[in-house]
């Protein structure tokens, strides 16, 4: 029990401290400052941020970082929990946008909506055939491993809503956010940024050599040289390359990355196979 609330706590932590990094370095948006009226949330749209964010971090304890607390509990790292919470708070903010009174808010955060799960469906392939497919690490395999972290790589993009996947506020300045008052649009902020930031842990936990082929320590310090490395790149990205439309997006996730991550995963699982 000691073990799962030290997980949950450092999970917090990390999801929080990720996400004000993000923020800071790649979008720009002011979280860290509280807003003026700090209240309990009374919409719909509060509510689902409130439960957006918990979900988030019960996702991050979820994750089988190195050096989990709970690391030999059934729960870490098993696929089914893992994709029922990532995927319950991505959806949490959609319920809110289907039933928010402006039509631009609601465009808007189903365009996001579409953007994120494009681009998560391609991450959970390329991810996923990396963390429970059960290749190894030799010559072959590695190729393999090499084809499906370049495809993460630019679909973690789109999954977290980053760079030219941006929510799209051309309508509207607020975006999804319009028409809601300052406390709940700065939990919006947040639960955004945390969303973001639970994308891009898993898409380094999924690549980061496991215990078994580097020491825990190795494996940690090349975990976040992954990341700092990922939130150069969308740092770069995001203020050269323009924002590209839905089309484009859903395109480039269904059409390109996911048959690519499909391919490798194959290939993955026959070169294990022998």
């Amino acid at each position: 029990m000691i073990e799962i609330l030290l997980a949950i706590v450092l999970a917090a932590a990390t999801a929080f401290g990720l996400s004000v990094l993000i923020a800071r370095t790649v979008t720009g948006a002011d979280i860290w400052t509280l807003p003026a009226s700090r209240r309990l949330p009374q919409s719909v749209d509060g509510f689902a941020a409130m439960a957006c964010i918990a979900l988030v971090i019960l996702a991050f304890a979820a994750l089988p970082w190195t050096l989990h607390p709970a690391g030999n509990d059934v729960w870490v790292g098993h696929p089914v929990v893992l994709w029922a919470l990532v995927e319950g708070a991505f959806l949490a903010p959609v319920f809110a946008g289907l039933l928010a009174p402006s039509p631009l808010a609601a465009r808007a955060v189903m365009r996001e909506a579409q953007v994120n799960a494009a681009g998560r469906l391609a991450l959970w392939v390329a991810a996923g055939a990396s963390l429970w497919g059960g290749a190894g690490w030799t010559g072959l395999e590695a190729v393999g491993r090499v084809v499906l972290f370049i495809v993460g790589g630019v679909a973690v993009a789109a999954a977290a809503g980053l760079g030219p996947f941006a929510p799209d506020t051309s309508l509207s300045p607020s975006g999804a956010e319009e028409g809601l008052d300052e406390n709940e649009r700065w939990l919006s902020h947040v639960a955004r940024h945390m969303r973001a930031g639970l994308m891009l842990a898993f898409f380094v936990v999924s690549v980061v050599p496991r215990p078994e082929v580097v020491q825990p320590g190795i494996a940690l310090m090349i975990a976040i040289a992954i990341g700092a490395v990922l939130l150069a790149g969308l740092r770069q990205v995001q203020r050269t390359l323009p924002r590209l439309t839905l089309h484009t997006t859903v395109r480039w996730c269904l059409w390109r990355l996911l048959p690519v991550a499909l391919v490798a995963s194959v290939y993955l699982e026959l070169v294990a196979r022998g």
